[in-house]
């Protein structure tokens, strides 16, 4: 009740003292929060039908206090904030008590971690006890406590130790701290060189699954699409408007907006082909600048319908991680993201050469004239190709709503890198864009590791330039009469 007092979360409801839990959010938009009866005892309330009972604060009576009234509470706050329903709230609270020497509030510690469920807290609390023992105990328990701390493994025990270790006389003991340290800081260094590893796939499958329809445009047309990254912009909008249209607290939006999102950059993809880029094939020079202006154009509508800045939710379901170990989280939005494509890798390998259609693609892109003189309409596979192009970058977008937030212009920061991904892996060829998606993604985060993040692009691209000077046709080139075409 103290604890309710203190953040100005008491109320009254059918003659009951009751604080606020957690809060949802009904289909119409209003916020209701689940009641937490305070006196006598602590304890959930019921509805009719025995689930938790939520309420709006608008059906309940806040109980009022002065601001000089709830200062009195300030020298016991963390021991309230230690079952606050908050858990930020109960973090900060054994943060605080860390690096005491007064082993008399032990016992509360004790008391509160019992009724913890969560598991980072759960780790905090013990690290905060640990601490406290360490620091207060007999030189002869200060070794197990050091190891105690060391298998917790807490956010804060290398620090702890080292602090430890600094003000430590005993020779013995002070070495013991500082190797735990050590073997900490150690453990810490694979942790994050996995963690980069885990980075470099994640940044590889956004290059790729944006590189797939450009390699395939790229290499039939031989069109340098650069309104490319304005299609991904499309698909994340595409996404944005799903969610406005849905209702705000369901998940399904995001799983509609998919196949919408490569529908609708399709069918741009597809109508920007018709009237602009078929008549320019045989012009490089002046479809590049086509397609560059009608990127700018794209870009500057979307700003006037959209404005500067907004945001897709992240599904519930792809919200927070999976802790592998201590301290290496693999958030689940990034692995949706790899396996998405997994899945785009798979399918367009299926289209290709699997398909009818594939085998027309790959006929035209290695003998236009001939293709046409056999009977297949290169027309009409340009549309095709340039509705599935797009479609593939539009898929991209809506994936990566998850990730960052959706402006104008986002297209444009990854266009360049997928560009280095087509040249690199070979143009058309699925393989040669997996592999450079995946090693440029790769390199660049563990150059961004050891540099900062535009010296570690500056020299990536210094080495795709020396690798282009013994490879200009990529790590997979056409064999036979093709490549040297």
């Amino acid at each position: 009740m103290l604890s309710a007092i203190n953040d100005k979360k008491l109320f009254m409801y059918n003659n009951i003292l009751i604080t606020l839990g957690e809060k949802q959010t009904s289909d119409d938009g209003t916020e209701k929060f689940k009641l937490l009866e305070v006196y006598p005892e602590f304890k959930e309330l019921s509805s009719n039908d025995g689930k938790s009972l939520y309420l709006p604060i608008s059906e309940l009576k806040e109980v009022e206090f002065s601001r000089s009234s709830r200062l009195l509470l300030a020298p016991i706050t963390p021991y309230l904030n230690l079952l606050s329903p908050e858990v930020e709230k109960r973090k900060l609270a054994y943060s605080q008590f860390q690096g005491l020497k007064d082993k008399s509030i032990l016992p509360k510690l004790y008391s509160a971690l019992a009724h913890e469920k969560h598991q980072e807290i759960l780790r905090l609390g013990r690290e905060t006890i640990f601490s406290i023992q360490l620091n207060s105990s007999p030189e002869a328990s200060h070794k197990m406590w050091t190891d105690s701390l060391t298998l917790n493994w807490g956010p804060n025990t290398q620090s702890i130790l080292e602090q430890y270790a600094a003000i430590q006389s005993n020779p013995e003991l002070k070495n013991f701290a500082s190797e735990k340290a050590e073997e900490l800081q150690s453990k810490h260094e694979r942790l994050r060189m996995f963690q980069n590893l885990f980075s470099g796939l994640s940044l590889g499958s956004i290059l790729i699954m944006i590189a797939l329809g450009l390699s395939i445009v790229y290499g039939l047309a031989g069109v340098i699409n650069m309104a490319h990254g304005e299609f991904l912009m499309i698909g994340a909008y595409t996404t944005y408007c799903v969610q406005n249209i849905m209702s705000p607290t369901s998940d399904l939006f995001f799983w509609i907006s998919l196949p919408l999102a490569f529908l609708v950059s399709g069918f741009w993809g597809f109508v920007i082909e018709r009237l602009i880029i078929r008549h320019l094939y045989s012009r490089p020079l002046e479809s590049m600048l086509a397609t560059w202006g009608v990127g700018l154009v794209l870009v500057q509508i979307a700003r006037s319908l959209f404005g500067d800045l907004t945001a897709v939710r992240t599904p519930s379901v792809l919200s927070g991680g999976w802790e592998v170990v201590q301290h290496l989280v693999l958030p689940y939005n990034r692995l949706f993201i790899i396996f998405l494509s997994a899945f785009m890798i798979t399918a367009t390998y299926l289209v290709l050469y699997k398909s009818r259609l594939g085998l027309q693609i790959r006929a035209v892109t290695q003998n236009r004239r001939m293709s046409s003189c056999l009977g297949i309409e290169t027309n009409k596979l340009d549309a095709m190709t340039f509705f599935l192009g797009s479609g593939l970058a539009g898929l991209a977008g809506a994936a990566m709503t998850l990730i960052g937030n959706v402006v104008p212009d986002m297209g444009q920061t990854y266009i360049v890198d997928s560009f280095l991904v087509v040249v690199t892996g070979g143009v058309g060829n699925i393989a040669g864009s997996i592999v450079s998606g995946f090693g440029i993604g790769f390199l660049f985060k563990m150059l961004e590791s050891f540099f900062q993040a535009v010296y570690g692009k500056v020299l990536i691209l210094t080495l795709i330039i020396l690798f282009l000077q013994y490879r200009p046709k990529g790590l997979f080139p056409d064999k036979g009469r093709i490549g040297e075409d």
